[in-house]
């Protein structure tokens, strides 16, 4: 019987792993899908084509460039972050498919930022059985998020729509008690979850009276005459949105072609960018002067500073590296690129806590662990624990002036907080940090 064999075997095993150790990685690290000794490669699911891309289409390139910023720094813990991005045109089928590209073809580490909620519940169990990371996800609904054992690698990008539903319905409810408020919402969970959050907080709707809805995707074929026209013939005067940037626009220019003009609009935030806005009434051969009219004075809620907030540290930062790195075909300053460039601070700060020696499992626990800790540009906590992986808790509530910066309400930002459950709507005492000189995120 040859001995000799296992041992030359057994000391090339322990010489290697010794290497591996030596170099910083281990060699569990080393045999990760999507982590090498020099990248880390994560994958994201995105319109970039079709009737529901304006806007959203750009945080891709948005998170590159952070990402690209950060490997110009040395990247994370020794390696770059490469960003595969696929067009699922925001349909389901089209996400299946392209969902397992990025995990058989680009052997992805996790998946980051994926937008769209029906789209994502197409993939979502698939990612989360296989134990793939499933972070920063672009999608407020809380179903993904609330229960940790159904999803349990799933974190989102987002506060839940709940949240800000709740946050701005109670406003509402209060400010104009006395007017009939309605909302047109798509009829996918986005608009159901808001659709609940808004009952949350007091408001009554009733089904084609002042509760229009339409199925998502397909604003743009249909033209919202009947929702809102619905809208209009019940006297509706305080109008929600609850749907995608492009369907936010269809149903302002069907409101002006109706003649139709509600004593106030208010949109989810996800569907209310102005740059998205006007590029989208632009192409349909509305003047800037007459689509920032239609949008001024429209109520909305957000997480982190407004765009346009030229004085806000995160901004000032956040811009000039969207300068530098942004390669897109369109990196106008805006909304989405605002918000592409804070979740890769996010999924930075997370891949720096994890540490050199980087796993899925590893990621998602320290997510849990420490996720709530991450600074970036929100003035909102984020909410990661072991019981929920919802994001953002808490929203500021702004209207757009005649220039289209979104300004606090009553000239103050306050910011208020609440859970998708039961909780009720507090104001915050949550103090932002401040941005580090090099827009680095520092671990502790």
């Amino acid at each position: 019987m040859n001995l000799r064999k296992p041992l030359i075997l057994t000391v090339v095993a322990s010489a290697l792993v010794g290497s591996l150790v030596m170099n910083g990685f281990s060699a569990t690290a080393a045999s990760v899908p999507g982590v090498s000794s020099t990248e880390i490669v994560l994958g994201m699911q995105l319109p970039q084509t079709g009737g529901a891309s304006p806007g959203y289409n750009k945080i891709d390139d948005a998170a590159r460039a952070y990402f690209d910023y950060v490997n110009s720094k040395g990247g994370v813990n020794g390696r770059s972050i490469k960003l595969v991005a696929k067009d699922d045109t925001y349909k389901a089928g089209v996400t299946i498919t392209t969902a397992r590209e990025l995990i058989n073809n680009d052997k992805i580490f996790a998946f980051f930022g994926s937008v769209g909620t029906q789209t994502h519940l197409s993939v979502v169990k698939d990612i989360n059985r296989r134990g793939i990371p499933d972070i920063l996800v672009n999608s407020g609904y809380s179903g993904f998020y609330t229960d940790p054992k159904k999803y349990p690698n799933s974190f989102g990008g987002l506060g839940t729509y709940t949240v800000e539903a709740k946050i701005l319905g109670k406003y509402l409810k209060e400010k104009y008690a006395d007017k009939k408020i309605g909302i047109l919402y798509q009829s996918d969970d986005f608009g159901r979850n808001a659709l609940a959050g808004l009952t949350a907080a007091g408001l009554k709707f009733e089904a084609k009276k002042t509760a229009a809805s339409f199925v998502s995707g397909t604003h743009g074929s249909i033209g919202l005459g009947t929702q809102i026209g619905q809208l209009k013939a019940n006297g509706v005067e305080v109008v929600i949105i609850a749907a995608v940037s492009s369907a936010t626009a269809v149903a302002y220019a069907t409101a002006a072609a109706l003649a139709y003009k509600p004593t106030k609009w208010a949109v989810m935030s996800v569907g209310a960018d102005s740059t998205t806005f006007q590029t989208i009434l632009g192409a349909r051969g509305t003047p800037l002067a007459t689509s920032a009219a239609l949008l001024a004075g429209t109520i909305s809620a957000s997480h982190i500073p407004a765009a346009g907030d030229a004085d806000d540290e995160f901004v000032k930062a956040f811009k000039k590296i969207n300068t530098d790195f942004n390669k897109g075909p369109d990196k106008t300053w805006d909304f989405n690129v605002l918000h592409g460039m804070n979740i890769a601070y996010i999924a930075t700060s997370a891949l720096m806590g994890t540490g050199k020696d980087l796993t899925r499992a590893k990621l998602v626990s320290y997510m849990e662990k420490n996720g709530a800790k991450l600074s970036n540009a929100a003035f909102s906590p984020l909410g990661y624990s072991a019981s929920t992986h919802e994001a953002f808790t808490g929203f500021w509530l702004g209207e757009y002036d005649a220039s289209l910066l979104l300004k606090p309400l009553d000239g103050k930002r306050v910011v208020y907080t609440t859970d998708s459950g039961s909780g009720l709507v507090t104001v915050s005492n949550y103090q932002r940090p401040a941005i580090a000189a090099d827009a680095l995120p520092k671990v502790a």
